[in-house]
């Protein structure tokens, strides 16, 4: 995921900075660098995956979260459901 995708992420999610920041476990100003292009690391991609998945999960809209997290989530729930 790039800088430009996670913005794009956040907006679908019709999340503000200030929103999507909380949800990730980071303070405004370091998600601004990180959209800035930025220190943008495995583990921020993670926790936006996480947001996404869970405002998918809130909102009962599957395509909000990213395809990947969406095929991890139904192998999941396929092997919970056996």
């Amino acid at each position: 995921m790039t800088n430009e995708e996670l913005i794009a992420l956040r907006k679908r999610l019709g999340l503000t900075q200030v929103e999507m920041a909380d949800r990730m476990g980071l303070s405004t100003r370091a998600l601004q660098v990180i959209e800035a292009g930025e220190s943008l690391r495995g583990l921020h991609v993670a926790a936006a995956e996480r947001v996404a998945l869970a405002v998918a999960v809130e909102r009962g809209d599957p395509m909000l979260a990213p395809v990947t997290i969406r095929r991890e989530a139904l192998e999941l729930a396929r092997m919970v459901t056996g």
